[in-house]
């Protein structure tokens, strides 16, 4: 008997295509360009979901009667993937999707935010520039950095949090989450179908999303160290979460 997945295998690999585009969303967090290019893209893949399930099933008996109710129960009154619809049309039809970014510098020691200044970053600013930035505020304004007090275990890092229009969830959590929805949407099909219900919660490579959150620079930290009392010379360091 042929396994059910072989009849909705489109929608199925746009799924998991959605999937990467997310982990390219947290590979990505702290570069604004890649950023935004990743997002648009698990955006669109997503959402082309349950219209692949329409035409791969639109032969089925009984399937469409039985799926429309379940199609538009997730595209009009789920709120977060009608949202996603939205700015998916958004995308397509009209311009690029900006995200609102939100920012700290701060020290921080393991997870633990020891001290955090509010910066201003640009939603097309990359992190890396966003410390240069603020190490050229520091030269004017030395006190900036004594109030961080980095240390060898304090390390100077930038806290960023993107969110789009409508979401009330970072950009992350909110992704998971509609990936989760449409997961337990395709399940609900491939039990209709007559195979066993889609493995789609407690994935293992949804790791705890301050790792995406928090950027650390130790090599600036060792540089403040080692002279405090002279001018900076801002050379980002590597991302060490």
């Amino acid at each position: 008997m042929p396994c059910v997945h072989d009849k909705i295998d489109s929608a199925l690999d746009r799924w998991q295509e959605s999937h990467w585009h997310l982990h390219q969303v947290e590979k990505n967090y702290h570069d604004a360009d890649a950023f935004r290019y990743s997002m648009n893209s698990f955006i669109r893949s997503l959402r082309e979901v349950p219209d692949l399930i329409s035409i791969a099933l639109q032969n089925t008996s009984g399937f469409t009667k039985w799926h429309r109710p379940i199609k538009e129960t997730l595209e009009k009154e789920d709120p977060l993937f009608r949202i996603i619809i939205k700015h998916r049309d958004f995308i397509v039809h009209r311009a690029a999707l900006v995200p609102g970014s939100h920012a700290h510098i701060a020290t921080i020691r393991g997870w633990l935010v020891k001290m955090a200044l509010p910066f201003d970053i640009d939603p097309f600013e990359d992190s890396d520039s966003a410390v240069e930035r603020f190490l050229e505020r520091a030269r004017r304004v030395p006190e900036l950095i004594q109030l961080l007090a980095p240390d060898e275990i304090q390390l100077l890092s930038v806290i960023r949090e993107w969110k789009i229009t409508g979401i009330d969830d970072e950009v992350i959590t909110a992704f998971r989450n509609a990936w989760i929805r449409v997961g337990e949407y395709l399940s609900d099909v491939v039990v209709f179908l007559g195979g066993q219900a889609l493995a789609y919660q407690g994935l293992e490579c949804f790791k705890d999303p301050r790792t995406f959150y928090y950027k650390k620079y130790p090599k600036l930290t060792e540089t403040i160290l080692q002279s405090p009392n002279k001018t900076l010379q801002p050379t980002v360091g590597r991302s060490d979460v």
